[in-house]
């Protein structure tokens, strides 16, 4: 499998686990949960909001950490091998093992975001911070991508 499909199908997966997290929250929720607990999470639903609002500038941080890890990552890991492995496999294998190291960091407010809005914060803003980590994720895989399509080019 060529690194183009295999990034792709990582990314897929990345992206939709985060809101299949917040589909099996909301469903046992309702299963485990009493019912008075919607009680406690109208209560508490105005003090999360600025919090999860706030969990977008940590969309963008970590969106900006997973870029710059990723390929920090790859660089090292290219200059530690010995000039016979120094080849285009070896960078798209390292290339590789990163991505799905690093799509990871854009997604943690959201899944703090699906947190939230477990114990009541309204919709809006989780679903807000998911399509945001969403784009995070695919940032992080394309930039990788195409920084080993480059490196195969020169």
């Amino acid at each position: 499998m060529t690194l183009r499909r295999q990034t792709w199908l990582m990314l897929a997966l990345v992206a939709v686990s985060t809101p299949m997290a917040l589909v099996a929250e909301t469903y046992l929720r309702g299963l485990m949960f009493p019912p008075e607990f919607e009680q406690v999470r109208m209560f508490l639903r105005p003090s999360l909001e600025l919090p999860v609002w706030s969990l977008l500038s940590l969309v963008a941080l970590t969106t900006w950490l997973g870029i710059r890890g990723q390929h920090r990552r790859v660089e090292r890991k290219m200059a530690a091998r010995p000039p016979e492995e120094q080849t285009q496999y070896f960078r798209d294998k390292d290339t590789f093992d990163s991505l799905v190291l690093f799509t990871s960091l854009p997604q943690i407010p959201a899944i703090l975001a699906t947190l939230c809005f477990m114990v009541g914060a309204s919709l809006l803003p989780v679903l807000v911070n998911m399509v945001a980590s969403t784009v995070g994720v695919i940032a992080v895989g394309m930039l990788g991508l195409r920084r080993a399509e480059l490196a195969g080019v020169e």
